[in-house]
């Protein structure tokens, strides 16, 4: 009887382990959450470019929280974590990163002395476009006195957080937006035309397309 109900065990266990991955919806709110405190940033910013879902960074990012670990970000990919308690939803996650602010200095770049800020750095990082992010309940984290919490971990590109860099640069909202996008909420999205694709990309059809035509008048 036991062997035989062992697979079934085996079964539970693996469905309560996906259950503390990210589902679609929870996906959604922590980038909407993002892209809320990147379009409310004081000062306002000439230039803040809105984030968008990436799946590569979302792989990278739960092959990191499957290990259980607090760390700070290296590497080509900004880093930002969070320790989510049972009572704690995931807005929560990017609240706490958000209110790293009061410790940031727009005009030095750097935090106050003796306190952190690298998170709120990152979560305003006018250049960062893309995020994904990762989850797992862990018994333990290692590296903060932290049991039975679900470690959140996102990864951001370009990697943003900088040493002695500004977050942003202030000025009227999206008045220095580059060339391709429009302002819509504070923010600097990518335009695309009534088909769905980029701008950029039908321009540079347009111009195959004719140069083609051309050489072929010339023939």
């Amino acid at each position: 009887m036991l062997s035989s109900g062992l697979p079934s065990v085996l079964l539970v266990l693996t469905v309560l382990q996906l259950s503390w991955s990210l589902s679609d919806e929870e996906k959604k709110i922590i980038l909407n959450e993002h892209n809320r405190y990147r379009s409310q940033v004081s000062p306002p910013a000439r230039a803040m470019m809105k984030m968008t879902w990436d799946t590569h960074l979302e792989a990278v990012a739960q092959s990191d929280a499957e290990n259980c670990i607090w760390e700070n970000g290296n590497g080509d990919y900004g880093r930002n974590v969070f320790a989510v308690a049972p009572t704690q939803n995931l807005q929560d996650a990017v609240k706490g990163w958000n209110e790293e602010k009061k410790f940031y200095s727009l005009v030095t770049g750097k935090c106050a002395p003796g306190q952190m800020c690298g998170n709120y750095k990152q979560l305003v990082w006018a250049d960062t476009e893309h995020v994904g992010c990762g989850a797992k309940l862990c018994e333990k984290i290692r590296g903060i006195e932290a049991q039975n919490h679900r470690l959140l971990v996102c990864k951001y590109s370009p990697l943003g957080n900088k040493d002695g860099q500004m977050a942003y640069g202030k000025g009227p909202p999206c008045s220095q937006c580059p060339s391709g996008t429009v302002c819509k909420n504070k923010l600097c999205e990518e335009q695309k035309n009534a088909a769905g694709t980029p701008r950029t990309c039908s321009g540079l059809l347009l111009f195959l397309v004719s140069s083609a035509t051309l050489v072929g008048l010339l023939l």
